[in-house]
């Protein structure tokens, strides 16, 4: 069954821990363990913008899961540069891979693409819009480290255009009640402090938790 990853709000807080299970079973394998569970599958990876960490973490995983990587590399050496649209891109490439990942200064683009990708599209980063694999990753880091429920997390940085926030407050609003004592209860959802110029303010005050300037 093909599914995209464009967006934290497309998972259940129950799919979230499923995904985190499979990922703590498959955690070896990132130390070097030997793995052939995706021989044979080839991954597209499209970067729009420039990326280290991000793309090299993608790759890193792919091949230590015995699969391989294909690389648009550059936009002004492909097509692009001629003119061909991101629709054309993705369902070109999209006939090569067994999957996509894309990052993409404008948001939305993920989204788009997956709309004619004949694969299953991993948005890396959509210009201030979603980040849900880096999302992924950091509820891991919280749940190894510490846990995701009954949590009083401060967001520091860049809180209006920082897609990594938006992504990841919503996804934390899903653990724990987080409230005060002595207040009624606030529906499910960690304490999470935003800054009010923060897009995100809006979606999580809608779940009534807090914020401040």
């Amino acid at each position: 069954m093909k599914r995209h990853v464009l967006s934290m709000r497309e998972f259940s807080k129950e799919e979230i821990d499923s995904v985190l299970d499979l990922a703590q079973s498959v955690e070896p394998l990132a130390r070097g363990k030997k793995s052939s569970i995706l021989a044979g599958k080839i991954l597209a990876l499209l970067f729009f913008e420039p990326s280290t960490r991000t793309r090299m973490s993608f790759e890193t995983a792919m091949k230590r899961l015995g699969g391989s990587v294909i690389n648009l590399g550059p936009a002004e050496g492909s097509s692009i540069s001629k003119g061909e649209s991101l629709a054309d891109t993705v369902r070109v490439i999209g006939g090569y891979a067994d999957a996509l990942v894309i990052r993409h200064p404008k948001e939305g683009s993920a989204r788009l693409a997956s709309q004619f990708s004949p694969v299953p599209v991993l948005n890396a980063g959509d210009g201030a819009g979603h980040h849900p694999t880096q999302t992924l990753l950091d509820l891991y880091t919280i749940r190894k480290e510490s846990r995701l429920e009954n949590l009083h997390i401060a967001l520091v940085g860049d809180l209006k255009y920082g897609r990594t926030v938006h992504s990841l407050a919503y996804a934390l609003s899903l653990y724990g009640s987080g409230h005060n004592p002595g207040l009624p209860a606030r529906p499910e959802g960690c304490q999470i402090r935003l800054n009010p110029t923060s897009p995100a303010r809006a979606q999580l005050c809608a779940r009534h938790l807090t914020w401040a300037r």
